[in-house]
């Protein structure tokens, strides 16, 4: 089934100048569209590069990469970075900018515990650290997973080699998130879905729901642009009621694009939740990833 939908804003362009347009066409995002300039910057020191994950040998063939994978790297530099964070979080207005701020400086942010709950997608463990702090969670919540975002990417970039090239299901192979939005990539379409959590990208056949599974055609449908067609759509499924976001693009996105692009095209999942349809809320995996130091590792 297709489902007209209005006229809606195409996104271009490198993470920067995406950015800074979104900035100047939504100044209501400001807030969340500056923590994620800290999250680019801070993707970009080298010190990430020491983050090594070890994968789990007892690991599904069908689980993602970092199902039970250690990840061994600076506790000290992960600390640092989540308070930072939470600093640069409060000083932005909102009625939780008192509560950030405070955060940042509280000896009671388990900042690693609170990266390992996000990149695990485990809804009580941060359920937890937030009333440990005092933090209202939806707002912990979303400065949480712009802290993991440097983490997840480093670890991506190793782990991608190690993709199977047969992997075809709906989650990230290597983090496990859903995806974000979908790719109808080159002059061919063909369908890439991408992570918006470490950027990885794979394929998944058209007609195929990444989280039902279901390749029934009649339980199929789209909701497409009345002006610009095919080129920015929902791909909707009757039969779990998702919905994944398609944009189209002679390029494949880098990873600090994803988000971008996921924000750029809020106004198809307002279109998609309008009729019914929405994201899983649950993680298709639990992950049960858990963060090491190795001067701990050495000591013992």
């Amino acid at each position: 089934m297709t489902v007209s939908l209005p006229t809606i804003s195409r996104s271009g362009g490198g993470a920067r100048r995406q950015l800074d347009g979104l900035a100047q066409a939504h100044p209501e995002w400001r807030s969340w569209l500056n923590l994620y300039a800290e999250t680019l910057r801070a993707g970009e020191d080298p010190a990430w590069a020491e983050a090594v994950p070890s994968l789990a040998k007892d690991r599904s063939p069908i689980a993602p990469l970092l199902m039970g994978a250690t990840v061994s790297m600076p506790l000290g530099q992960a600390d640092a970075w989540v308070r930072h964070l939470f600093a640069a979080a409060g000083r932005e207005e909102s009625p939780q900018t008192a509560a950030l701020a405070a955060a940042a400086e509280s000896d009671r942010l388990d900042a690693v515990a609170l990266l390992e709950a996000t990149i695990n997608q485990d809804a009580p463990r941060l359920a937890a650290l937030s009333a440990e702090v005092g933090v209202d969670s939806d707002a912990l919540g979303a400065v949480a997973q712009l802290a993991a975002l440097p983490l997840l990417r480093a670890c991506a970039r190793v782990l991608t080699p190690l993709v199977p090239p047969a992997w075809n299901g709906g989650c990230c192979p290597v983090c496990g998130a859903w995806p974000a939005v979908a790719e109808s990539r080159g002059l061919e379409r063909s369908r890439r879905l991408r992570c918006g959590r470490c950027g990885t990208d794979w394929g998944l056949v058209a007609l195929r729901c990444p989280f039902c599974g279901t390749d029934e055609h009649t339980q199929l449908g789209s909701l497409i642009s009345e002006t610009e067609g095919e080129a920015r759509k929902v791909e909707t499924c009757d039969n779990c009621r998702g919905y994944v976001k398609s944009v189209a693009t002679l390029r494949a996105w880098a990873p600090e694009e994803v988000p971008l692009v996921d924000l750029a095209s809020v106004d198809l999942d307002l279109a998609a939740i309008d009729r019914d349809f929405g994201r899983p809320t649950a993680p298709a995996f639990d992950l049960g990833l858990r963060l090491t130091d190795p001067a701990d590792a050495s000591a013992g």
